[in-house]
């Protein structure tokens, strides 16, 4: 088995949670994808454009490519089927290197990863940087797919920019139970976890559409307890 291969993470998950390791193996497949430029002739590339190398992107997309590269699944966070699909085209020196396409959508809505490895959430010219990396998308991801197990839902809208006082209200309520899943959570989208509850709350696109409201939406296995979260999350907008 090539390293390339074996380096993919549904083979080797190392650092992701059982929960997020389960979803990948009974949810996801692998298609092929895109590669574009890499290795040397990206290298060659960028110093014809930028007038200097750049081994960091290059070493950056090469691992992106091994790990998630073809990786596709229904995704609770972009409502959509997903494709990870990385790729570094260097168009001018007035444009940002970064990884492209890391995650598309089939829409104007995907993910691209910066040369740090936070991932940003993009529509057309506008984006907003989430999650510290794509682990940390699928681990939200993979929360979907336990909460619609649960079986009640609902959701309700925020007014702007308060989701996570939503989650802080939440989290607060001791008979609830519900702890924070950082592994899971970006930084303008969170989920909380209990035993009889599950608890999905997001500025994010409305950060990066104002036509979009921050919103939360939970899971529960009882009405009674659908109710309750409805009713603190009312008092807390």
């Amino acid at each position: 088995m090539s390293a390339t291969v074996s380096a993919y993470i549904v083979d080797s998950p190392a650092g992701l949670s059982g929960r997020a390791v389960r979803f990948l193996r009974t949810l996801s497949r692998r298609v092929d994808f895109e590669r574009g430029l890499t290795g040397d002739a990206l290298r060659r590339e960028i110093v014809k454009i930028y007038g200097d190398s750049n081994d960091a992107i290059v070493d950056l997309l090469d691992r992106l490519q091994a790990r998630y590269g073809g990786l596709s699944y229904a995704s609770g966070f972009f409502q959509s089927e997903v494709i990870f699909a990385p790729s570094c085209d260097p168009e001018g020196v007035d444009e940002e290197l970064e990884i492209s396409y890391a995650v598309e959508t089939g829409s104007p809505v995907g993910a691209s990863v910066k040369i740090d490895g936070a991932v940003e959430i993009g529509l057309d010219y506008s984006g907003v940087k989430e999650f510290g990396g794509l682990d940390c998308l699928i681990e939200c991801d993979a929360m979907f797919s336990v909460a619609d197990a649960l079986g009640l839902e609902g959701q309700l809208y925020l007014n702007s920019g308060t989701a996570l006082m939503a989650i802080e209200v939440l989290r607060a309520e001791e008979g609830l139970g519900l702890e924070f899943v950082s592994e899971a959570s970006g930084l303008h989208s969170y989920w909380l976890a209990g035993d009889s509850a599950m608890v999905y709350a997001a500025d994010v696109w409305n950060l990066l559409n104002g036509g979009v409201p921050s919103f939360v939406k939970f899971w529960t296995t009882g009405e009674d307890v659908r109710e309750r979260i409805a009713i603190l999350i009312a008092q807390a907008r």
